[in-house]
């Protein structure tokens, strides 16, 4: 009796790793969706030229400095969890859709500073 229920106490917990494995990816943790998102996965900024461009155009003109002097800290595609794209005005009625896009983080002199967009479209800063 005794030898069942530690082979029973056995496979339970051999059955709770696995599952707790399986629903994590196995153990590697992934990008936390930021607020706002449904999802997020890491990508290459050349899966991005465009809308990496237009970031860096408007962080150098906005914060008046040489594009050289803004860094892209990061890249997530991301499916943002309605129209706000992650950064709702208050008063403003969005579309209650998945969206799919993307955020990147820009850094200018030491401060980090999150651009959203949606497939397809510019990114704009988000102060929030």
């Amino acid at each position: 009796m005794r030898m069942r229920r530690l082979m029973m106490t056995t496979c339970c917990v051999a059955l709770l790793a696995a599952c707790s494995a399986a629903e994590d990816g196995g153990g590697t943790p992934g990008p936390t969706p930021p607020p706002g998102a449904a999802d997020a996965s890491l990508v290459a900024l050349d899966a991005l030229p465009d809308e990496v461009a237009a970031a860096l155009a408007d962080a150098s003109e906005r914060f008046g400095v040489p594009e050289a002097e803004v860094a892209v800290a990061g890249a997530l595609r991301v499916t943002w969890s309605d129209g706000a794209l992650g950064c709702p005005e208050d008063g403003v009625m969005y579309t209650q859709a998945l969206v799919p896009g993307y955020l990147l983080t820009l850094e200018v002199e030491g401060r980090r500073y999150s651009y959203h967009g949606a497939e397809g479209q510019d990114p704009f800063l988000c102060e929030r």
